[in-house]
């Protein structure tokens, strides 16, 4: 299956390494949106301007199992979800946001059902959106709002089954499978040994599996 994977990219180091574990069939269209609200504008230019099902993952996203990928379009299709994700609470033991917002470090969207209301989506009812899924909203991360806006107006699936490489790494497992790994802190590639060895770590044991 030929997908369109989309990525903020910031480090072009990290994004090369994180783009040859897909297959070079698929479209790449990397986008830079910089500062507090960059996530944010990142996922509305990527809805905006994506067609079809579109697959969003983090430069520091290594994929494992491609063909899990494919499976989960398909189970996307079938059951009419509109988009899925990690939940940004309750399943990465270093985030505590909601249970009800994604962590956009990887995702799929049905760009062409989502940008149908797309327009009714407005960035300053955080809260409002909030509070109608949850009676203690987390809004801390620029992209919350939109996250329980979607879940609000559209079908959803979890991705719930998460190890971990390293007490900070995130694995996503479909059946007992790892479908990639998240490293985190990628914006401290270049600028922290330490973080930079155990995200290496994190591409070989992507490599390996």
């Amino acid at each position: 299956m030929i997908k369109t994977i989309y990525t903020r990219q910031s480090n072009n180091e990290l994004y090369a390494i994180a783009k040859s574990f897909w297959s070079d069939k698929n479209n790449f269209v990397a986008l830079r949106h910089d500062g507090f609200h960059g996530a944010l504008d990142y996922l509305i230019d990527l809805l905006r301007n994506g067609s079809g099902y579109v697959v969003n993952c983090d430069e520091d996203f290594f994929l494992i199992n491609e063909p899990l990928v494919d499976a989960v379009i398909k189970q996307m299709k079938l059951s009419g979800y509109a988009f899925c994700g990690v939940p940004d609470g309750g399943v990465i033991s270093h985030r505590n946001k909601s249970t009800y917002t994604y962590n956009p470090f990887f995702n799929v969207f049905n760009c062409d059902i989502i940008k149908t209301k797309l327009n009714e989506f407005d960035r300053l009812k955080s809260h409002e959106y909030g509070l109608q899924c949850e009676a203690n909203p987390n809004t801390d991360e620029p992209f919350a709002g939109l996250f329980y806006w979607l879940r609000l107006n559209f079908k959803n699936a979890s991705f719930t089954d998460i190890t971990s490489t390293d007490t900070i790494s995130t694995v996503i497992n479909i059946n007992g499978q790892p479908l990639g790994v998240h490293s985190w802190y990628s914006r401290e590639y270049n600028t922290n040994p330490k973080q930079r060895q155990r995200i290496d770590d994190c591409i070989e044991f992507a490599l390996l599996q």
